[in-house]
């Protein structure tokens, strides 16, 4: 830039344009101190300067100062001027003349201060890891003296820092081998890297420190290049003392372990002896007392096995006079009495009174209840015992459940429970007879009909006498509820239904049911080969069973006197 007397830009170049112009403003015509505002202003031409002040070829030296482009942003440069005299005019050394003016060379240091200031940092970087590096680094030129070392190297072989700058490396902590004969220069690992630029890593070397103490490390030292010319090496070392410390104190620590392992294994040997021999003893001491204890058992549970053979032989024995009274002494004349009493009820003659008719009428159907009765036990019997198993047949489910209900109502006689039964077509594999079985003692369980045929009374006067069937299918099972007034639970009836469950491979599970007295039985049966669910109207396939009322009148013995 050309600045007049008067302090003003009048020329620049286009690289100095570039630098301080910003869109719509203008460098020429600016005062130079709104430019440079750190500018001696005694420098500008007409100011009243000392001659002294400029050099002889009225130059002055390069000046950092921050400059101000025209939009007033700010930017770090460096500035050198130089007079130039306008024309025929020459510069007498002593004054000025009014054409005279100042050339401003300028160079912008945004990108130099930048990278200066990541120089410095990188510097401070370095000098911080070698303080806190814990090993010793020694940096040599070609000649192999010493031009760098910190502090870690210093306290390793006892020196201060300041005493190691300039001296010979080798000649100082390199000079003897461990056992003190010279080391020359010539074989040390610096030499032949300083040669040839070779690495070298060397364990358990030996520097001696200022006080002429031996310094087991391990060393290693690498070459150091500007380029491809080899400008000085490297020595790094670790200091292997406390290493060398740790080692004799871990050596000591082993030859004492072996010693009292070889006291204690003497002492154990000793010990194991003994034990083996008080063992043995006691070992044959328990054998002997074993084959005695053993051989009274064994006369023992003899003796016992005897008379449980004999209470297991009287008391099958008195099953088998059970079974044979229930099956045939009592059956036959109960079968005989039963025929009888319904032949005399079924007189159309009418020799009896009313009341005598209904008498038989309901003798006959308890005669028949405890028929149907014993023919179940009987069955449950034998299945239970193993001498029958069940028939799997695939029939249809509604069907079993009619059949049950029917049966039903053999066990609780006549005009005492109503049912609402729903049954839809279900193909299963299962033993219908018993099967059915099972459903007419569940639902005189939950009818509160005993095997004696008799009814607990309820307190609190009349009471539903309502049960309910549903069949389902749940997955691979068979699922029917059975829901009546009371809890169930018959020691009778109940060992039969699980009993025949059981042999079909289900389950019985029992419910309360919220708000009322009674419980909920959930007998449960796999489909086994059946088809399952069957849409209804097909042919041969029967519809769902309509709700079945095996009585219509209240629950009670029978009608009363003079009906018929």
């Amino acid at each position: 830039m050309l600045v007049n007397a008067n302090g003003t830009v009048v020329n620049a170049n286009t690289i100095a344009l570039e630098t301080f112009e910003t869109p719509g403003t203008a460098l020429v015509g600016r005062g130079l101190l709104d430019l440079l505002p750190q500018f001696d202003s005694k420098l500008i031409p007409g100011s009243m300067r000392r001659p002294d002040h400029i050099d002889p070829r009225a130059r002055t030296k390069p000046t950092r100062m921050t400059a101000r482009r025209t939009d007033g942003t700010e930017f770090p440069v460096e500035v050198t001027s130089a007079n130039l005299p306008n024309g025929q005019h020459a510069y007498d050394g002593s004054g000025y003349t009014g054409d005279e003016l100042l050339m401003l060379v300028v160079r912008d240091l945004a990108g130099t201060v930048d990278t200066e200031a990541e120089l410095a940092r990188s510097q401070r970087q370095t000098e911080m890891i070698l303080r806190a590096a814990a090993e010793g680094v020694v940096g040599t030129d070609t000649d192999g003296r010493i031009v760098l070392v910190n502090p870690a190297a210093a306290q390793i072989l006892g020196y201060r820092a300041g005493e190691l700058g300039g001296r010979e490396l080798h000649t100082l902590v390199l000079h003897s081998r461990a056992d003190g004969s010279p080391f020359p220069y010539e074989e040390s690992p610096l030499a032949d890297t300083l040669r040839s630029g070779r690495k070298h890593r060397v364990r358990g070397q030996v520097l001696w420190s200022k006080a002429g103490d031996k310094v087991p490390v391990d060393l290693t030292t690498s070459p150091v290049r500007d380029g491809d010319q080899l400008v000085g090496a490297v020595m790094t070392f670790t200091d292997r003392r406390p290493y060398d410390a740790l080692v004799e104190a871990q050596t000591a620590a082993e030859e004492q372990y072996a010693q009292e392992r070889e006291q204690l294994a003497e002492e154990h040997a000793a010990a194991l002896d003994t034990l083996r021999r008080r063992h043995a003893a006691e070992v044959e001491e328990l054998i002997e007392r074993q084959a005695e204890e053993l051989a009274a058992g064994e006369d023992r549970y003899a003796a016992l096995g005897e008379r449980e053979k004999d209470r297991y032989e009287a008391l099958a024995a008195r099953h088998e006079q059970l079974l044979t009274l229930l099956g045939d002494s009592l059956r036959g004349p109960l079968d005989e009495l039963r025929r009888e009493l319904a032949a005399l009820a079924a007189d159309d003659a009418g020799q009896l009174w009313p009341e005598a008719n209904q008498v038989l009428h309901h003798l006959s159907a308890g005669y028949s209840r405890i028929t149907t009765l014993i023919d179940n036990v009987l069955g449950y019997q034998r299945l239970d015992i193993g001498s029958e198993e069940i028939t799997r047949t695939k029939v249809m489910l509604d069907a079993v459940v009619a059949a049950g209900v029917d049966g039903a109502v053999d066990l609780v006689g006549p005009g005492r429970v109503q049912f609402a039964v729903h049954a839809p077509p279900i193909e299963a594999e299962v033993d219908p007879g018993r099967l059915a079985t099972a459903l007419a003692h569940l639902v005189a369980d939950v009818a509160g009909v005993d095997a004696t045929g008799n009814a607990p009374v309820s307190a609190a006067g009349y009471m539903d006498n309502t049960v309910v069937v549903a069949a389902a299918q749940r997955g691979s099972v068979v699922r029917i509820e059975v829901r009546g007034p009371y809890a169930g639970g018959d020691p009778v009836h109940e060992p039969i239904v699980r009993g025949i469950v059981r042999a079909h491979g289900g389950v019985l599970q029992t419910h309360q049911v919220p708000g009322m007295s009674g419980s909920a039985y959930v007998l449960e049966v796999p489909i086994g080969g059946g088809a399952g669910a069957v849409a209804a109207g097909l042919p041969g396939v029967l519809g769902p069973a309509a709700p079945h009322t095996a009585a219509l009148g209240p629950a009670g013995p029978g009608p009363g006197p003079g009906q018929p």
